[in-house]
């Protein structure tokens, strides 16, 4: 067992094989870069989303639905050995669409495969309500694993409008809320090293994650991306990219404050080649994990080790 609760490690023990996500694009965009709250999106985000900061250029118009889940099931059960999958609709705000809509695209992906066991969307606090979420919900009825993804970033508002999120920590609260109450799953985005950031406010955005009890978190690093307004800023020294070996005792630090029974999704940000700057430690993947278990083993620390949950409001 490691330090932490994995991902994997819920799957295997839910499912008893290999699940793996293939990853969807569904046409959508967010309403930071639509003109609905603004039109540059977070400073540290490409124009491409995460999907791009991932994969590379996303190309205009995505594949179909049916082209990109034939690609991706064929993708991860060659090279993982994947039996069972979940539909994750990553690219931009999963749920930025009308209800119908967006019940049209999860039937077409889920539909194509009876190996589904899943459905996870990635998006935004400001980007659900309460039909959209009673909807999603139904899909919890038919047996499917659902998680909605919330990227959170901080739990400090000055930051969230330092980076042009474009929502508070209170709208994130009352989603997570929301999406609880009606049996969701929850995994959070946060991201270590923001501008202006130490300790004490990550230990603030894990402390908060640890009271709501969100199911799952997401942390990422901060990577340095080309033609974002973050890029700008390190160009001017405004912000500077974390050491390895600091972001690691971040993380074990904010990881010993989140519940053990919490799934851990991911410990750092991918990035690809063509649009990272900074940190080029980033791209080595293998490395984060070694360094990051080796401050887990000399702190003689694991997950929740300093947890203190308190409620803030989640209905049981």
């Amino acid at each position: 067992m490691g330090y932490y609760r994995s991902y994997s490690q819920y799957l295997r023990e839910r499912f008893g094989c290999r699940v793996y996500r293939v990853c969807l694009d569904g046409g959508f965009t967010c309403p930071n870069r639509d003109g609905t709250y603004g039109t540059g999106g977070c400073t540290y985000c490409s124009e491409e989303g995460s999907w791009g900061e991932r994969k590379g250029p996303r190309g205009g118009t995505p594949p179909s639905l049916e082209d990109q889940v034939a690609r991706e099931i064929g993708r991860v059960t060659k090279r993982y050995g994947a039996e069972r999958f979940t539909a994750y609709f990553q690219a931009y705000s999963g749920t930025y669409a009308p209800v119908g809509r967006l019940k049209e695209l999860y039937d077409r992906a889920l539909s194509m495969s009876g190996d589904f066991v899943g459905l996870a969307i990635g998006t935004r606090p400001d980007c659900v309500d309460g039909e959209k979420l009673d909807m999603i919900a139904g899909y919890i009825e038919s047996g499917l694993d659902v998680w909605i993804e919330y990227g959170l970033q901080s739990a400090n508002d000055s930051t969230l409008d330092a980076v042009n999120r474009g929502h508070t920590v209170e709208d994130f609260v009352d989603a997570v809320r929301e999406t609880k109450n009606r049996g969701i799953k929850v995994m959070a985005h946060v991201i270590i090293g923001l501008p202006g950031e130490g300790k004490s406010h990550v230990l603030r955005t894990a402390s908060l994650l640890a009271g709501l009890r969100v199911e799952g978190v997401k942390i990422h690093n901060l990577n340095i991306l080309r033609n974002t307004p973050m890029a700008m800023l390190y160009e001017q020294g405004g912000v500077r990219p974390l050491s390895l070996e600091a972001y690691a005792d971040l993380v074990v630090d904010f990881l010993e404050r989140i519940p053990r029974r919490t799934v851990i999704g991911r410990v750092s940000a991918d990035a690809h080649p063509s649009v990272l700057i900074e940190p080029r430690w980033s791209l080595n993947k293998q490395e984060i994990l070694r360094v990051i278990d080796d401050n887990f083993r000399r702190r003689s620390t694991r997950q929740g080790r300093l947890c203190r949950e308190e409620s803030v409001g989640i209905r049981e």
